[in-house]
Protein backbone atom coordinates (compact mmCIF):
# COMPACT_ATOMS: atom_id res chain seq x y z
CA UNK A 1 0.00 0.00 0.00
CA UNK A 2 2.85 2.91 0.91
CA UNK A 3 4.49 1.37 -2.03
CA UNK A 4 1.87 2.29 -4.13
CA UNK A 5 1.20 5.68 -2.33
CA UNK A 6 5.14 6.22 -3.11
CA UNK A 7 5.07 5.44 -6.82
CA UNK A 8 1.58 7.61 -6.62
CA UNK A 9 3.29 10.69 -5.33
CA UNK A 10 6.35 10.78 -7.69
CA UNK A 11 3.84 10.11 -10.52
CA UNK A 12 2.34 13.34 -9.60
CA UNK A 13 5.67 15.18 -9.11
CA UNK A 14 6.93 13.99 -12.45
CA UNK A 15 3.57 15.68 -13.94
CA UNK A 16 3.83 18.70 -12.12
CA UNK A 17 7.51 19.29 -13.36
CA UNK A 18 6.10 18.94 -16.72
CA UNK A 19 3.64 21.42 -15.99
CA UNK A 20 6.15 23.66 -14.68
CA UNK A 21 8.65 22.92 -17.52
CA UNK A 22 6.00 23.32 -20.47
CA UNK A 23 5.18 27.10 -18.71
CA UNK A 24 8.83 27.54 -18.67
CA UNK A 25 8.64 27.02 -22.39
CA UNK A 26 5.66 29.08 -23.02
CA UNK A 27 7.51 32.03 -21.83
CA UNK A 28 10.58 31.38 -24.02
CA UNK A 29 8.04 31.25 -26.94
CA UNK A 30 6.64 34.60 -26.07
CA UNK A 31 9.87 35.92 -26.04
CA UNK A 32 10.67 34.67 -28.94
CA UNK A 33 13.42 32.59 -28.26
CA UNK A 34 12.77 29.18 -30.10
CA UNK A 35 16.24 27.77 -29.33
CA UNK A 36 15.68 27.74 -25.67
CA UNK A 37 11.82 26.85 -26.20
CA UNK A 38 12.05 23.71 -28.21
CA UNK A 39 14.22 21.47 -25.70
CA UNK A 40 12.30 22.67 -23.05
CA UNK A 41 8.97 22.00 -24.72
CA UNK A 42 10.31 18.76 -25.21
CA UNK A 43 11.59 17.83 -21.58
CA UNK A 44 7.80 18.67 -20.91
CA UNK A 45 6.48 16.07 -23.30
CA UNK A 46 8.98 13.70 -21.66
CA UNK A 47 7.98 14.26 -18.17
CA UNK A 48 4.29 14.22 -18.79
CA UNK A 49 4.81 10.83 -20.52
CA UNK A 50 6.43 9.51 -18.10
CA UNK A 51 4.07 10.46 -15.33
CA UNK A 52 0.89 9.33 -17.41
CA UNK A 53 1.59 7.64 -20.44
CA UNK A 54 2.06 7.85 -24.44
CA UNK A 55 -0.98 9.07 -25.57
CA UNK A 56 -2.28 11.48 -22.34
CA UNK A 57 -4.33 14.21 -23.25
CA UNK A 58 -1.97 16.28 -21.55
CA UNK A 59 0.68 15.36 -23.60
CA UNK A 60 -0.66 17.26 -26.37
CA UNK A 61 -0.94 20.47 -25.11
CA UNK A 62 2.95 20.52 -25.18
CA UNK A 63 2.71 19.10 -28.49
CA UNK A 64 0.98 21.80 -30.13
CA UNK A 65 3.38 24.03 -28.62
CA UNK A 66 6.09 22.59 -30.29
CA UNK A 67 4.14 22.48 -33.36
CA UNK A 68 3.29 26.71 -33.21
CA UNK A 69 7.68 26.91 -32.43
CA UNK A 70 8.56 24.87 -35.89
CA UNK A 71 5.36 26.96 -37.38
CA UNK A 72 7.44 30.27 -36.18
CA UNK A 73 10.53 28.72 -37.48
CA UNK A 74 8.95 28.19 -40.68
CA UNK A 75 10.06 24.19 -40.57
CA UNK A 76 6.59 23.54 -41.94
CA UNK A 77 7.28 19.96 -42.48
CA UNK A 78 8.26 19.30 -39.13
CA UNK A 79 5.49 21.31 -37.43
CA UNK A 80 2.92 19.26 -39.51
CA UNK A 81 4.28 15.80 -38.07
CA UNK A 82 4.04 17.15 -34.88
CA UNK A 83 0.46 18.67 -35.19
CA UNK A 84 -0.74 15.16 -36.87
CA UNK A 85 0.44 13.59 -33.77
CA UNK A 86 -1.53 15.90 -31.32
CA UNK A 87 -4.76 15.02 -33.47
CA UNK A 88 -3.97 11.59 -33.41
CA UNK A 89 -4.05 11.27 -29.60
CA UNK A 90 -6.84 14.19 -29.61
CA UNK A 91 -9.05 11.95 -31.52
CA UNK A 92 -7.96 8.81 -29.83
CA UNK A 93 -9.19 10.55 -26.50
CA UNK A 94 -12.02 12.78 -27.16
CA UNK A 95 -13.01 11.29 -30.66
CA UNK A 96 -13.23 13.17 -33.65
CA UNK A 97 -16.06 15.78 -32.56
CA UNK A 98 -14.52 17.49 -30.24
CA UNK A 99 -13.89 21.32 -29.75
CA UNK A 100 -10.16 20.13 -28.77
CA UNK A 101 -9.48 18.64 -31.91
CA UNK A 102 -10.26 21.13 -34.26
CA UNK A 103 -8.09 23.72 -32.82
CA UNK A 104 -5.62 21.37 -33.88
CA UNK A 105 -7.14 21.05 -37.24
CA UNK A 106 -6.73 24.69 -37.15
CA UNK A 107 -3.16 25.02 -36.60
CA UNK A 108 -2.50 22.12 -39.44
CA UNK A 109 -4.55 24.31 -41.96
CA UNK A 110 -2.72 27.09 -41.38
CA UNK A 111 0.95 24.92 -42.09
CA UNK A 112 -0.78 23.51 -45.24
CA UNK A 113 -1.27 27.47 -46.43
CA UNK A 114 2.10 28.18 -45.84
CA UNK A 115 3.10 25.34 -47.33
CA UNK A 116 1.54 26.67 -50.83
CA UNK A 117 -1.42 23.99 -50.48
CA UNK A 118 -4.42 26.53 -50.47
CA UNK A 119 -6.93 23.24 -51.00
CA UNK A 120 -5.93 21.43 -48.98
CA UNK A 121 -6.01 24.51 -45.92
CA UNK A 122 -9.48 24.96 -47.18
CA UNK A 123 -10.09 21.60 -46.95
CA UNK A 124 -8.74 21.01 -42.93
CA UNK A 125 -10.30 24.60 -41.67
CA UNK A 126 -14.04 23.66 -42.96
CA UNK A 127 -13.32 20.26 -41.19
CA UNK A 128 -12.38 22.65 -37.97
CA UNK A 129 -15.10 24.71 -38.67
CA UNK A 130 -17.77 22.10 -38.63
CA UNK A 131 -16.81 20.56 -35.58
CA UNK A 132 -16.68 24.20 -33.85
CA UNK A 133 -20.51 24.27 -35.06
CA UNK A 134 -21.40 20.91 -33.66
CA UNK A 135 -19.97 22.24 -30.44
CA UNK A 136 -21.74 25.33 -29.89
CA UNK A 137 -24.09 25.48 -27.02
CA UNK A 138 -22.23 22.43 -25.60
CA UNK A 139 -20.21 24.59 -22.93
CA UNK A 140 -20.42 27.63 -20.74
CA UNK A 141 -18.13 30.18 -23.01
CA UNK A 142 -20.48 30.35 -25.35
CA UNK A 143 -18.88 33.91 -26.71
CA UNK A 144 -15.52 32.18 -27.28
CA UNK A 145 -17.17 29.12 -28.29
CA UNK A 146 -18.70 31.77 -31.44
CA UNK A 147 -15.33 33.25 -31.68
CA UNK A 148 -13.45 30.07 -32.75
CA UNK A 149 -16.24 29.20 -35.21
CA UNK A 150 -15.56 33.25 -36.72
CA UNK A 151 -12.12 33.03 -36.80
CA UNK A 152 -11.94 29.53 -38.65
CA UNK A 153 -15.27 31.28 -41.26
CA UNK A 154 -12.39 34.10 -41.46
CA UNK A 155 -9.86 32.17 -42.32
CA UNK A 156 -11.79 30.25 -45.06
CA UNK A 157 -12.95 33.35 -46.87
CA UNK A 158 -9.15 34.30 -46.49
CA UNK A 159 -8.05 31.39 -48.88
CA UNK A 160 -11.29 31.68 -50.75
CA UNK A 161 -9.70 35.02 -51.61
CA UNK A 162 -6.28 33.58 -52.22
CA UNK A 163 -7.95 31.40 -54.86
CA UNK A 164 -9.86 34.16 -56.44
CA UNK A 165 -13.16 32.18 -55.36
CA UNK A 166 -14.60 36.19 -54.62
CA UNK A 167 -18.49 35.25 -54.21
CA UNK A 168 -17.92 32.27 -52.04
CA UNK A 169 -15.35 34.37 -50.13
CA UNK A 170 -17.79 37.38 -49.42
CA UNK A 171 -20.72 34.79 -48.27
CA UNK A 172 -18.27 32.90 -46.04
CA UNK A 173 -16.79 36.70 -44.64
CA UNK A 174 -20.63 38.16 -44.02
CA UNK A 175 -21.12 35.20 -41.77
CA UNK A 176 -17.64 35.95 -39.89
CA UNK A 177 -18.65 39.18 -39.53
CA UNK A 178 -21.99 38.52 -37.96
CA UNK A 179 -20.87 36.57 -35.01
CA UNK A 180 -18.08 39.20 -34.59
CA UNK A 181 -20.43 41.80 -34.50
CA UNK A 182 -22.64 39.82 -32.01
CA UNK A 183 -19.66 39.48 -30.00
CA UNK A 184 -17.39 41.91 -30.16
CA UNK A 185 -19.03 45.24 -31.07
CA UNK A 186 -18.38 46.72 -34.56
CA UNK A 187 -15.50 48.80 -33.57
CA UNK A 188 -13.05 45.64 -33.17
CA UNK A 189 -9.71 45.38 -35.26
CA UNK A 190 -11.07 41.56 -36.00
CA UNK A 191 -14.25 43.18 -37.52
CA UNK A 192 -12.44 46.01 -39.64
CA UNK A 193 -10.31 43.09 -40.89
CA UNK A 194 -13.47 41.41 -41.61
CA UNK A 195 -15.02 44.37 -43.49
CA UNK A 196 -11.84 45.04 -45.45
CA UNK A 197 -11.50 41.54 -47.05
CA UNK A 198 -15.42 41.67 -47.51
CA UNK A 199 -14.33 45.35 -49.40
CA UNK A 200 -11.95 43.42 -51.21
CA UNK A 201 -14.40 40.67 -52.34
CA UNK A 202 -16.82 42.76 -53.53
CA UNK A 203 -14.74 44.46 -56.14
CA UNK A 204 -14.26 41.21 -57.83
CA UNK A 205 -18.15 40.08 -57.23
CA UNK A 206 -19.28 38.91 -60.55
Amino acid sequence: MRRMQREHKNGDNIYLEGITIHNIGVVYLLAGNFDKAYPVFNEAIRCKRAAFGHDHPEVTISLVEVGILLFAKEKFQEALQVFNEALKIRIRVYGSSNPKVAMVLNNIACVHFEMGNPLAALGTFKEARDIQQLALGSSQKADLDLLHVATTFGNIGYIKLQVKSYDDARTVLEDALLVQQSVLGDDHMAVKDTLSNIDFANAFHS
